[in-house]
């Protein structure tokens, strides 16, 4: 039954269908609405639907870099519900997810909805690690707003620059030294380095 199919969706803007023999749009959960208001909202209860497949939580947040589409208050309150089961997520669906974040006007969107979720600890704990981490006068924000914005500016086209904006920084919250009220970070790209090298192995 396609009502029964469209009700096992993750999101109501993926629960739509068009039957081309009437050709009527068949869209039993408002996702024509949702999408036209820009609202990503899940198909019934956000944490069953998340705790059916926890890569959704990280499909929400590309969503919501690549088309501009906010979670509703009850689906985002959900995106961190199902960590336990986040964790043991197969590393190449993960990788996918990432690939297509990546490709967004600004990925910053999605990696901040992680974050908000307690999700960005899972997959990149070296760039969450970054978060709060204060740097010198040289510098507008934090390591990982830093990090955000460059990658946000780097050419979506061109994938590998991408990720060297966005770990570019990676090593410095091991090598942050105060001194005389400023933050040093010598060696960080050193250490950044090979940071990089074991994300992006993983």
């Amino acid at each position: 039954d396609r009502r029964a199919d469209l009700a096992r969706r993750d999101f109501t803007v993926n629960a739509m269908a068009f039957d081309p023999w009437s050709g009527a749009l068949v869209d039993p959960t408002g996702g024509l609405a949702d999408m036209e208001g820009g609202c990503l909202r899940a198909v019934g209860d956000p944490l069953a639907r998340f705790r059916e497949d926890a890569l959704r939580p990280l499909r929400a947040a590309r969503f919501a870099a690549t088309l501009g589409l906010e979670p509703e208050p009850a689906t985002r309150a959900a995106l961190g519900g199902v960590a336990d089961r986040a964790r043991l997520v197969a590393l190449e669906r993960v990788r996918e997810e990432l690939v297509r974040l990546m490709a967004a006007p600004r990925p910053s969107v999605g990696f901040e909805r992680l974050r908000e979720a307690g999700l960005l600890g899972l997959w990149l704990p070296e760039l969450a690690r970054t978060y709060g981490v204060p740097q010198n006068r040289w510098h507008a924000h934090d390591v990982y707003l830093h990090s955000l914005l460059s990658c946000d500016h780097a050419p979506a086209a061109k994938p590998a620059v991408r990720w060297a904006a966005l770990l570019h920084d990676i090593g410095k919250p091991a090598t942050r030294v105060e001194r005389r009220g400023e933050g040093t970070f010598y060696q960080h790209e050193r250490v950044g380095s090979e940071l990089a090298d074991r994300l992006l192995e993983r």
